[in-house]
């Protein structure tokens, strides 16, 4: 299962996430966002910073617009199989990514069944499924028993989207393309974007070529990170880039060594969600401060030398030394 990548910053924000429920790798639509969370936070602490297609900075959606302008309904499906259902989701079409309206063929268990349609995957032959009228805000869903032959027939509408919500998210600016720079997994990879002087962003994309989101890094805040299901990338202004697994680690007030094995961390609690993390040498002497505050903050993220490093609001602390 992969999950939301949520950037941190003084604000609340979200990346446009395109963790949806249209093919069997990305089961997950936006409104499970939190189970995903949860599942995460037991093992390695909360997710937090993030690929996000729109923030609050950058003038496309945030978490609260996505959500509000997202509509889902639960409708007859034409295969043979008992039980079996369509579930449609009607939201603004995206820049990119298998986000905008949805439809996904699921058993009577809401297990995914062939996978599913999107605004950029129109036509599903094996779910029988198809969509039009994408631009309308109003996408038709077109569907037919899976066997050859057999044409489509329109059988329902997508729900209006809710007032207020455009048909189309307004598009980022896009900066210019630095390179592009391999993740911890393997496969996916970030492309590095210059959008201003000291201002960089790195825009996650899966195997597949779809955008799971992005992060910018500016001279306000020079070092951003997100965290995907335990998958760290960290940002900094001057466009550099790293990634790794975050391990488990202890959470809550408390002192370890980092990842270089001479950097010490001191956190404290000052809240409910609320930490800061002091970094020193073995002199004692200190290299630098992070400091999170729930949602206001969700994470943060720091370079001294080659060590990265990253606090979320359980008071766990990542490291990771950089090449």
């Amino acid at each position: 299962m992969r999950c939301l990548f949520i950037q941190s910053g003084t604000t609340s924000q979200q990346w446009s996430s395109r963790v949806s429920a249209l093919f069997p790798r990305h089961r997950m639509i936006l409104r499970t966002a939190a189970v995903c969370a949860a599942v995460t936070a037991a093992a390695l602490g909360p997710v937090s910073g993030a690929f996000a297609a729109g923030s609050g900075k950058g003038g496309g959606p945030t978490l609260d617009d996505i959500l509000r302008c997202t509509v889902s309904e639960k409708v007859y499906s034409v295969v043979p199989i008992e039980g079996a259902y369509v579930e449609i989701i009607n939201r603004p079409m995206p820049k990119n990514g298998p986000m905008g309206p949805e439809a996904v063929l699921k058993d009577k268990d809401g297990n995914l069944l062939f996978g599913g349609v999107a605004y950029n995957r129109p036509v599903n032959e094996k779910a029988g499924l198809k969509l039009t009228n994408l631009e309308s805000g109003r996408a038709q869903l077109w569907q037919r028993r899976p066997a050859g032959g057999v044409a489509f027939e329109h059988t329902h509408d997508f729900p209006a989207l809710p007032k207020g919500c455009p048909v189309r998210w307004e598009a980022q600016d896009e900066g210019t393309y630095v390179r592009s720079v391999n993740l911890a997994d393997g496969s996916s990879i970030a492309k590095v974007y210059r959008m201003g002087p000291g201002q960089y962003r790195a825009e996650g994309f899966f195997d597949d070529g779809q955008s799971f989101g992005s992060i910018d890094a500016t001279p306000a805040e020079p070092y951003v990170a997100g965290n995907l299901n335990g998958m760290i990338t960290a940002l900094s202004s001057k466009g550099e880039v790293a990634s790794w697994f975050a391990k488990a680690r202890p959470t809550g007030p408390h002192n370890e060594t980092l990842a270089d094995g001479k950097t010490v961390v001191q956190v404290t609690e000052l809240g409910d969600q609320h930490y800061r993390a002091v970094l020193s040498d073995k002199d004692g002497r200190t290299l630098g401060t992070m400091e999170v505050e729930g949602e206001k903050k969700s994470s943060a993220a720091i370079k001294v030398g080659s060590l990265w490093a990253v606090l979320e609001t359980d008071g766990g602390v990542t490291s990771y030394v950089g090449r």
